[in-house]
């Protein structure tokens, strides 16, 4: 009874400080787009009220801009998300994609997350971000090297199961260790699709709620996504089941109808390559 007493204070103490409003959570993941194409960029909107609790806003106007292209508008849905294809620069390189959101109170939140726009007939690399030695403890000098060794042939597109919330961190996290830059990405995302209503028949993007694979729809955009690299089974069977090659490193060996090569560790992936 008295620790309930002590909640309900604590509880009452954060009301009276903070307000029932809360602040706004804005979770903007990477971007991977085709020069001179636009990204299909899908965000959610949620507002922290009280401790842990923080539901979706629905019906928010959000912004959307890449660089200094046009801009572009949509609003959330009952889930707080909001979608919409933004133009990319015509020029291969690491951009900004800015989006914000203005509520009629007058609060305002932004946020930017880095936007990699490629050549669509850029060769790319699939790396399993979760099983990079030294990422987070130290550093591993072979691993970094074999990365950097693939990074002057191809682009590097990195998959992990980390909340989009903790990909700022992770960036900084992979320049320390000296891995190659590249977008951080879910391995599976909300599904979208766009359909273009009105009379000036806009594209629109419409989210869904279940999740589907990110390397599907990556290989859509890239052609040249042919392989993955890690050294986890669960991450090479994803791998496979999405069409792609495996170079696995490590000791794990896998049954799956696509073609394996195996590295015995990060230095001799360094050495040989895929």
């Amino acid at each position: 009874m008295r620790r309930r007493a002590v909640l309900c204070l604590l509880f009452l103490a954060a009301a009276a400080c903070g307000g029932c409003g809360g602040h706004y959570i804005l979770t903007v993941p990477d971007q991977v787009a085709s020069a001179g194409g636009e990204t299909a960029a899908v965000v959610r909107l949620q507002r922290n009220d009280f401790f842990v609790l923080s539901p979706p806003v629905k019906a928010a106007a959000m912004r959307f801009r890449v660089a200094d292209g046009p801009l572009r508008g949509a609003y959330t849905g009952k889930l707080g998300y909001a979608g919409a294809t933004v133009v990319v620069p015509k020029e291969p390189g690491r951009y900004v994609l800015n989006v914000a959101h203005l509520d009629i109170y007058g609060d305002e939140v932004i946020r930017e997350a880095p936007t990699y726009v490629w050549a669509p007939d850029r060769a790319v690399v699939a790396i399993d971000l979760d099983s990079l030695p030294g990422l987070w403890l130290g550093s591993s000098k072979e691993a970094a090297r074999a990365l950097r060794r693939l990074a002057e042939q191809a682009s590097l597109v990195y998959l992990t199961r980390r909340s989009t919330r903790r990909h700022a961190d992770t960036h900084r996290d992979i320049s320390r260790a000296g891995y190659p830059d590249g977008p951080i990405l879910l391995w599976r995302r909300q599904r979208w699709h766009i359909v273009r209503d009105g009379r000036l028949r806009l594209p629109r993007v419409v989210v869904e709620s279940r999740l589907v694979s990110q390397l599907d729809e990556l290989r859509k955009v890239f052609a040249n996504l042919t392989t993955g690299v890690s050294r986890s089974r669960l991450a090479a069977k994803a791998f496979a089941e999405a069409g792609l090659d495996c170079v696995v490193v490590g000791s794990a060996r896998l049954t799956v109808p696509t073609k394996v090569t195996y590295r015995a560790n990060w230095a001799e992936l360094a050495e040989m390559g895929l």
